[in-house]
């Protein structure tokens, strides 16, 4: 007997305790009712927005060296290639022979602070030299530039490269030789190197 009147007891106090929940309102004191959606209790989901890429190609135009920032559905070297052909950097035909990169990934071209797998250095130490990061670009033809417009094209077309798949520096060959043009030839361990001084272009 003793049992069932405890046990009793038990459901009317937490009866009690239930009613005398709190009720949220409003300033207006307008309860506010919390409701479950009815159905079979699935949402109906949006298609997920597939995040877009960032290119950078670098052009002359109207006398101006200029860095072109865009967004892209993914940057690729072909991505690139087309759009310094459509910039006037490289020829109608042009291909893509071979692009290869060798080394982890840095921070980007002209940062001091290293990135990327592989870098164990100090993070409250001293700056270090970030992990080298060489890129070759093997084209199948160049444009035959004059010697006034040859390292400026060589410059877009370097920096292009450098910029956006962050190297510490480009290895430029055609059609599997060093790159030979009007006033500049590139040996065994020249290469193209990123450098600032360009104006920003949003497309």
């Amino acid at each position: 007997m003793k049992k069932w009147m405890i046990a009793a007891g038990i459901l009317t106090v937490m009866g009690a305790l239930a009613a005398c929940t709190p009720t949220k309102t409003l300033p207006s004191n307008v309860p506010v009712v919390s409701e479950t959606e009815a159905g079979d209790g699935e949402r109906p989901t949006e298609a997920p927005v597939e995040p877009m890429d960032m290119a950078f190609v670098f052009r002359v135009k109207d006398g101006e060296f200029q860095r072109v920032t865009m967004d892209v559905d993914k940057m690729t070297e072909q991505f690139l290639m087309e759009k310094l052909i459509e910039y006037g950097v490289l020829d109608e035909g042009t291909e893509i022979l071979s692009f290869e990169i060798e080394g982890d990934m840095g921070a980007g071209p002209g940062s001091d602070t290293p990135a990327g797998p592989g870098y164990s250095g100090d993070a409250g130490g001293e700056p270090q030299t970030p992990p080298e990061r060489i890129g070759t670009l093997d084209l199948s033809q160049v444009p035959e530039w004059s010697a006034d417009q040859e390292a400026v094209m060589l410059k877009c077309l370097g920096d292009t490269f450098v910029d956006n798949f962050q190297l510490s520096r480009l290895k430029l060959l055609v059609n599997g030789e060093n790159y030979s043009g009007a006033g500049i030839t590139l040996g065994d361990d020249d290469y193209l190197e990123y450098e600032s001084g360009y104006k920003n272009v949003v497309e």
